[in-house]
């Protein structure tokens, strides 16, 4: 049985464990609770992948930090011969210990130890957690140089892999909900062509994938850094912060900056600016050429395969189009391949034909 001054340490872990995440945001928010959880010198969150195999991990100290930069490729490389990885595959992820499995001595021998552990001064490990699904393992991990993990340290890790199953399971369904409100915030922006970005001390503190897309379109030659608004957008919004400070008319201070492409205008209002810096900028796209609406329209198709199409049309390779819409070029070709069924073309020329057909049709 495990001490109270550990289970009290566990208690005290999980609601923070259960703290709000993504799958992206998990792993780093699990290894930072990991060394309150059982002292040892090194501790990591690890994600296996036999059928690819491949081998995430994040670690604390980082790889890097200790001189390893290319350890999960390496422990990737050398699963196969990892006798904890091997046995975890097998089993049900209980936690355990290298010393259940084999001895130091054979230990030292391992590729593995001389590319990872030896360099990392890892004498001691015990790992435990659970399957995502058929050759799919999640697993935490502890390292020490000196000393053996404990029985009562087994039994606390054992503890903590239920909790750890539940809290994966839902940073999954945080996932996938802020997905659908994405998906949903964007359907909506480009139903009414608007976008709000919020912005505090010039900085943008929050934007929609739109609202980010229209920003690198209109200011392509001055382009935000660093989550900073573009140039000429700080400026314009310094001047009307200025002007509503000194009491300046209502409508001056309101009228919008108005920025205009080959195919579309953006007019950018400020809607409202706080006393700690905090502005809400409005942006709303109007149409002064082609369009992809146009393109929904006429042939039928989806926002986004419609401005895919769109950009195809324009002369745009499948890499300047996803640079244009920020999406990855797999995403471009995928959309493409819906497009060729719905509008019955092999070609993207043949396609682009019939969008250039489609927008000069009165």
């Amino acid at each position: 049985m495990i001490e109270r001054r550990q289970y009290e340490t566990l208690v005290r872990l999980l609601p923070e464990l259960y703290s709000a995440q993504t799958l992206e945001s998990l792993p780093r928010h699990v290894t930072g609770l990991l060394p309150r959880l059982i002292s040892a010198d090194s501790s990591g969150y690890n994600e296996t992948n036999f059928a690819r195999r491949r081998f995430e991990a994040l670690s604390h100290p980082s790889a890097e930090a200790i001189g390893i930069p290319d350890a999960p490729e390496t422990l990737a490389r050398l699963m196969h011969q990892h006798p904890m990885v091997v046995h975890n595959r097998n089993s049900d992820q209980r936690a355990l210990k290298m010393s259940d499995l084999i001895s130091r001595r054979r230990f030292h021998r391992l590729e593995l130890y001389e590319m990872v552990y030896r360099p990392a001064r890892v004498e001691y490990l015990m790992t435990g957690g659970f399957e995502l699904s058929p050759g799919n393992i999640v697993t935490v991990g502890f390292g020490r140089e000196a000393s053996d993990f404990s029985e009562d340290e087994r039994d606390l890790l054992n503890l903590f892999r239920p909790h750890l199953r539940q809290a994966y399971a839902n940073a999954e369904a945080m996932t996938t909900f802020q997905s659908q409100l994405e998906c949903r915030e964007e359907l909506i922006e480009e139903r009414v062509n608007t976008a709000v970005v919020v912005v505090r001390d010039l900085a943008i503190n929050h934007a929609s994938r739109l609202a980010m897309r229209w920003l690198s379109i209109f200011f392509r030659d001055d382009p935000a850094r660093n989550d900073m608004l573009p140039d000429r957008l700080q400026r314009w919004v310094r001047f009307r912060q200025d002007s509503l400070n000194d009491g300046q008319s209502e409508i001056k201070a309101c009228s919008p900056l108005t920025v205009e492409s080959e195919e579309a205008r953006l007019n950018i209002w400020l809607l409202k600016t706080t006393r700690d810096g905090e502005v809400v900028l409005l942006l709303k796209r109007e149409n002064t050429r082609d369009c992809p609406e146009m393109l929904q329209r006429r042939l039928g198709l989806p926002p986004r395969e419609a401005e895919v199409l769109f950009w195809v049309s324009k002369g745009k390779t499948s890499r300047e189009t996803a640079a244009i819409m920020s999406i990855t070029r797999k995403t471009v070709d995928q959309h493409f391949e819906h497009i060729h069924r719905k509008l019955g073309t092999e070609t993207r020329t043949a396609a682009a034909a019939l969008a250039w057909s489609a927008m000069r049709d009165s």
